[in-house]
């Protein structure tokens, strides 16, 4: 948190009037105290169980923007603050003028200083459970919700199709998953929103998210398929208002991650050293990549990495990279309108030169007329 604020002005930290926002909150278990106890300052030299007691825990308090700032009452009556800060790395406009600091870290932060001053420990999970309240009890919505739906005689699509449908993606069989979505059935999605466009929004939301995970299981990259997973609901978030081509874009998205899998297994050697490697090749495709640096991060030597890549790919790790690196670039050449040296700065390769000269050796054609010819192809098309 410190490192958070130490180049900020003093106007963006918690002022006096922020304080008239607390409503402080209290632990279940001082419902049943009186008011006197409840607002007792806890005794230095009382007890750890009357301490905990009767010690108001920190109270958090985050503004729609997601800027938060902390309350903790000490023993001398007075009010340490704590913020003003942004927790969350997206927010409006008006957030982005505090420092970040995530949530984790915030809540960390909280949890440490909670113990320093009152002795008591608590949870970064029990520190928020305390400090959010959804309002209406969950039991209470779901039983309404049911009732509701049992009197208008809905029910949900098949469970065992969904499950079929799951499984043609696990096994990166397309065929299969197309057979599954043509069967005929009863039952729908459920209703997720009582806005048309938001209640389709939702239901691709939960498709795509459960063919990532389906993915997954097939033994694809969890950073992979969770990170196009994000992609694919991000996009029709943003692009998409018309409820037909939501439900296109959600089936796409299955047909997308089972062909993947596909594409996975028929290269899979099972070693769980190459999938290491995979992964981290993966999260760091726009950084320079060494040998070292990788079996550092594994724990194996250099030369380790290297013989074992090797024999179970076929391939040296040195060429899987620039492979890798190419693959990314073409996919920036294809879907945005970077320039060549800014794909070639951004792939991490050493000058555009020899970007030029790895693309050139693997597509047979340069970069520019790489970009060219797919977009000729994507004219003819449209």
């Amino acid at each position: 948190m410190l490192k958070a604020l130490e180049d900020i002005d003093y106007k963006m930290v918690i002022k006096p009037e922020d304080f008239q926002k607390i409503d402080w909150k209290y632990p279940a278990f001082c419902r049943g105290a009186s008011l006197k106890d409840r607002y007792r300052p806890f005794d230095e030299n009382a007890g750890q169980g009357d301490r905990k007691r009767f010690s108001p825990i920190p109270y958090i308090h985050v503004e729609e923007s997601g800027v938060a700032f902390c309350a903790i009452r000490l023993a001398s009556e007075e009010i340490l603050g704590l913020g003003k800060l942004r927790i969350y790395d997206f927010t409006s406009e008006e957030g982005y003028q505090y420092p970040y600091c995530s949530k984790k870290e915030f809540g960390a932060i909280i949890c440490i200083l909670w113990k320093m001053i009152s002795g008591n420990e608590i949870s970064i999970n029990e520190l928020w459970a305390q400090n959010v309240k959804l309002g209406v009890p969950l039991p209470e919505q779901v039983t309404k919700e049911i009732f509701e739906m049992q009197e208008e005689g809905r029910h949900h699509r098949p469970y065992a199709l969904e499950l079929r449908e799951r499984d043609s993606i696990r096994a990166g069989d397309t065929e299969a998953l197309r057979k599954v979505l043509d069967e005929a059935h009863s039952g729908g999605m459920g209703i997720l929103a009582n806005d048309m466009v938001r209640q389709y929004k939702n239901t691709a939301i939960c498709i795509v998210a459960g063919a990532a995970r389906s993915a997954i299981e097939g033994g694809l990259n969890p950073e992979t398929a969770l990170s196009v997973s994000d992609a694919m609901i991000r996009n029709m978030e943003e692009t998409l208002t018309d409820p037909l081509k939501i439900e296109k874009a959600a089936r796409e998205a299955e047909f997308e991650f089972a062909r993947m899998v596909h594409e996975l297994r028929e290269k899979k050697d099972g070693n769980p050293l190459i999938d290491q490697v995979r992964d981290y090749v993966f999260c760091h495709i726009h950084e320079p990549l060494k040998v070292k640096d990788i079996a550092d991060y594994i724990g194996v030597t250099p030369n380790y990495l290297s013989e074992q890549f090797g024999q179970s790919m076929g391939i040296t790790l040195k060429q899987y990279i620039i492979d890798e690196k190419i693959a990314n670039s073409e996919r920036l050449l294809k879907f945005t309108d970077y320039s060549l040296q800014e794909i070639s700065s951004y792939c991490a390769f050493s000058s555009q030169s020899r970007f030029n000269e790895y693309f050139q050796r693997k597509n047979g054609i340069t970069p520019a007329k790489y970009r060219k010819r797919y977009q000729k192809q994507k004219m003819n098309k449209e």
